[in-house]
């Protein structure tokens, strides 16, 4: 009888251990200590980084392009902006990093979607024809790309300016290709 007792006991152990853990998981809760570093934009872990004198990091951490007297690195004789009905092309006037720890490329757009004036964006050295309103480009791991800008000032007459935001963001992985 103890041998039966014993066996039926073993049998209800092993019910009981496959049935408990044949159960979904629904919950759990930890709290937890998060520390972010909040950095100017040229030491972020995507770093926006200024290569001509008309981009600088203002005194809130992020990248502006002044070509104006307002520019901290303006001084007299550098001119005090652009002509009227004029087209100008400006290589590498600030850089994206990729300084993220995981090995991941990412896709950097930049946008400027102002009234007045037209500005357009392209990487590298600039050739005829170069420019898009809406860039995109990746940026591996490790990796930095030069962005340049094209001023049109058609239409526009002295004291008219260029005044807006740029929009860049940044997803993980590589752009997808034009078309898809």
């Amino acid at each position: 009888m103890k041998k039966i007792l014993g066996i039926f006991m073993l049998i209800a152990g092993i019910v009981i251990a496959v049935g408990a853990s044949s159960a979904n998981f629904a919950y759990f809760e930890a709290n937890r200590t998060v520390h972010v570093q909040v950095v100017p934009d040229d030491n972020e872990l995507i770093d926006l980084k200024p290569l001509q004198p008309y981009a600088y990091i203002g005194k809130g951490g992020t990248l502006i392009i002044a070509l104006n007297t307002k520019n901290t690195n303006w001084k007299k004789g550098f001119g005090e902006g652009v002509s009227p009905d004029s087209l100008y092309v400006f290589e590498e006037v600030f850089g994206v990093s990729n300084h993220l720890w995981e090995d991941m490329p990412i896709c950097v757009k930049v946008v400027y979607a102002e009234q007045a004036g037209d500005i357009l964006f392209f990487t590298g050295d600039y050739v005829p024809g170069a420019g898009q309103k809406q860039l995109k480009f990746t940026v591996p791991h490790g990796g930095f790309v030069k962005i340049g800008m094209i001023l049109d000032s058609t239409g526009l007459e002295d004291e008219d300016v260029f005044k807006g935001d740029l929009l860049i963001t940044a997803d993980a992985g590589a752009c997808p290709e034009e078309g898809g």
